[in-house]
């Protein structure tokens, strides 16, 4: 999202200076001018076009977080009449490592594997179970058999999001308990209103 604001911003400080430029030399005929300004206007609307693809929902086709919040996913298998190689694409929260969440939620998309198939639809039922389901990136097995580049497929594993530690008692509060441990309390008398330090003598 980042990336699309610079590029947005960028190209319409660009149109407007370019605009601005234009309307200072109307007045003359320079006509070359003006046509380089309006097809390097062109070309800037069309980076305008393209850095909106990041706000309208459109899947990122950036590689997953390392470690994410699986919320939901939807698997297109490959088909062979329409010769599709399928995809998955995932509405995910990136996680930092202690499993808090950082941002907010991204569509993704990423390459079919019959191992992402698996992890993903197994993720799903327990998703729709109530149970929430981390994903974590691993590194893709290469298949001897198949003389293709696997450096950018990405494959992950999906699991329980582990619980979040309870916190530590405070030590001084402790601390304070093992003083005061073995003390009796001290009774109050309900005629006086005071302590009885001796109830012997008061007997």
């Amino acid at each position: 999202m980042a990336e699309g604001m610079i590029g947005l911003t960028a190209s319409f400080l660009i149109l407007v200076a370019l605009i601005l430029w234009l309307i200072i030399l109307s007045k003359g005929k320079f006509w070359i001018i003006k046509s380089i300004v309006i097809l390097t206007t062109t070309l800037f609307s069309i980076v305008v076009l393209l850095s909106l693809k990041d706000f309208v929902g459109w899947p990122s086709s950036s590689n997953l977080p390392e470690e994410f919040l699986l919320h939901w996913a939807i698997i297109n298998e490959p088909d062979k009449i329409k010769n599709t190689e399928g995809e998955i694409y995932i509405w995910a929260t990136k996680l930092d490592k202690e499993n808090k969440i950082k941002g907010i939620p991204r569509a993704y998309k990423i390459d079919y594997t019959r191992k992402n198939h698996e992890e993903i639809t197994a993720g799903l039922i327990k998703v729709g179970e109530g149970i929430q389901q981390k994903g974590q990136k691993v590194k893709a097995k290469e298949n001897i058999d198949i003389d293709e580049d696997l450096s950018n497929l990405q494959e992950i594993a999906i699991f329980d999001l582990p619980k979040p530690l309870l916190p530590q008692k405070n030590r001084e509060g402790t601390r304070t308990n093992e003083a005061t441990k073995g003390f009796n309390a001290i009774e109050i008398d309900p005629e006086t209103g005071r302590p009885i330090l001796n109830k012997k003598n008061k007997e």
